[in-house]
């Protein structure tokens, strides 16, 4: 009876142990699983740009210029200027990685797209993006611009080039912007100085019309005076029916010459690796010292068989009579010797000097006057 007992408490613990081994088991998959899943999710997770509201649209890009994206701007094509710079201080979209763009576009309006790459004073502007059923955008960089390579939904794609601007740096940009405004101002002036002439003309011609008039008005009568007394007669005037001009002369209105100075670009280039001599193979002579036993009278080798030579020379009445010992370099094999490339550094121009010109200042071609830029 005590045996069969201590049987069945001995089964009950191994049960509860199997219990809690399989609870454990259970949980520490459990926790796996979780572990996993949220490291998938963070593998997924993409960066993003702009801010996503109920109104705004979505679209991924990725940056396949080889260079970091560090200006990323968007605006509704019927708007005059672009958003700040979607990119903080510090952050830029780096080759291959990819991002999320949040937008928004006005109704009917197309997306116009601002693009800018690390260490280069030029943007690149893309008017009137059609975002509709677009699938994913990449960011790519043939002949130094940067286009859009879009692919839709539906399996096509398009390649979307910078409008022609966009190669302008920002200083080039806004010298011709300021020669624009001036040459509308000139325009302005010069209409307002023939505008001024005519109004001076006009004036001039009333005058005078007036003044002949108060001067046939002004003469005398010709018939003669009919009184004895001509002592109380009026003498003529002496009127000449000329006018004065009063109008004062037109101010001078300065028309501005835009002055350009002739500045000096250097050449930029770069150093690289020239092949000099390829990598070659070369068979290279394996030597030693041998001993050859040389006859005195006629000079024939005659190692190893020098009795017999001489023997029979004398059967055929020569006169060998001799020989000498001589030591002579012998190949006897050859070595493969294994030669690396010569390169040699050259400088390799990448752009020429040029010159361009910039602007100065501006010139006044009436008075001569200057002004700054």
């Amino acid at each position: 009876m005590k045996t069969k007992q201590i049987l069945m408490a001995g089964a009950f613990a191994l049960s509860m142990v199997l219990s809690g081994g399989m609870l454990t088991g259970c949980s520490n998959s459990s926790n796996t699983k979780d572990t996993k899943t949220s490291e998938i999710a963070r593998k997924k997770e993409v960066k993003t740009l702009g801010q996503k509201t109920k109104d705004s649209k979505s679209l991924k890009f990725t940056n396949s210029t080889g260079k970091k994206i560090t200006v990323f701007e968007t605006k509704s094509s019927s708007e005059e200027s672009f958003s700040d710079n979607l990119l903080d201080d510090g952050d830029a979209v780096k080759n291959k990685e990819e991002r999320t763009l949040y937008y928004e576009v006005k109704e009917n309006d197309k997306l116009d797209v601002k693009v800018g790459l690390q260490d280069q004073d030029k943007t690149f502007v893309f008017k009137d993006v059609d975002t509709t059923d677009v699938k994913k955008v990449d960011v790519s960089l043939k002949n130094d611009k940067v286009n859009l390579d879009v692919s839709k939904k539906d399996g096509s794609s398009a390649t979307l080039t910078p409008s022609e601007d966009s190669a302008k740096t920002e200083d080039e940009k806004k010298d011709e912007q300021e020669v624009k405004q001036e040459e509308k101002k000139e325009e302005t002036s010069k209409t307002n100085t023939s505008e001024s002439k005519k109004d001076n003309t006009a004036s001039t011609s009333s005058s005078s019309n007036k003044n002949n008039s108060s001067s046939s008005s002004s003469k005398p009568s010709s018939k003669p005076s009919n009184s004895g007394n001509n002592s109380g007669s009026s003498k003529p005037s002496n009127n000449n029916g000329s006018s004065s001009n009063n109008s004062k002369p037109s101010e001078h209105k300065h028309e501005w010459v835009a002055q350009y100075k002739t500045v000096t670009v250097p050449e930029k280039g770069h150093n690289e690796q020239v092949l000099v001599q390829a990598a070659y193979d070369e068979q290279v002579p394996i030597t030693e010292m041998q001993e050859f036993s040389i006859c005195n009278q006629c000079g024939a080798d005659i190692t190893g068989n020098t009795q017999w030579h001489l023997e029979q020379s004398y059967l055929n009445g020569g006169n060998c009579g001799g020989y000498h010992s001589e030591w002579r370099e012998v190949v006897t094999g050859y070595k493969t010797v294994h030669h690396d490339a010569v390169y040699e550094t050259r400088y390799v121009v990448d752009s020429p000097a040029t010159t361009k010109q910039e602007l100065t200042g501006y010139k006044c071609s009436g008075c001569g006057k200057t002004r700054a830029n």
